[in-house]
């Protein structure tokens, strides 16, 4: 019982610091991304879509999508 429980512990641990090491640099590359297109519509003279705060559920739900 003792190895059951070392063993669900110590993936909680790690599923927990890969959340805290992947999260900020997920939530920052979707914010990079819609810089990203507000700059290229500017390039071509059309008006950008206002800027708009970000989620981190919005940032993780939208990512591996393409742009």
């Amino acid at each position: 019982m003792n190895a059951i429980l070392d063993y669900t512990v110590g993936t909680l641990v790690l599923l927990f610091m890969a959340a805290i090491l992947v999260g900020p640099a997920l939530y920052f590359d979707r914010r990079e991304r819609a810089v990203d297109r507000r700059l290229k519509a500017a390039e071509r003279g059309e008006s950008p879509a206002p800027a708009r705060e970000v989620t981190v559920r919005e940032a993780l739900g939208g990512y591996g999508r393409a742009a």
